[in-house]
């Protein structure tokens, strides 16, 4: 999650991605890193339900017409096997 803002159109299911990385700004393996995400219940995941697992590296999201003009906050807190911790939240404009 590089940006601090963005838009989910609706109707185009939206992948966001959070990537750990070290002092270098390379990327942490996987199995190093977990993930703990949140989002305001009124915003449907995609596929439709589907409830994403709290450590995934991702979530994707499918607005609805409803929701047009509402701003949706979606963070990530990541924690590396090291005990290392960093978060970020990303403000998304729901558009048509």
């Amino acid at each position: 999650m590089s940006d601090d803002a963005a838009t989910l159109a609706v109707g185009k299911p939206a992948m966001i991605t959070a990537i750990a990385t070290d002092d270098s700004g390379q990327p942490v393996q996987p199995m190093d890193a977990t993930y703990a995400w949140t989002w305001p219940d009124w915003l449907p995941t995609y596929p439709d339900g589907y409830e994403w697992p709290a450590d995934a590296k991702q979530t994707q999201f499918n607005a609805t017409a409803d929701l047009v003009g509402r701003i949706a906050e979606v963070g990530v807190t990541i924690t590396t096997k090291d005990g290392q911790q960093g978060s970020k939240s990303l403000k998304c404009t729901i558009v048509k």
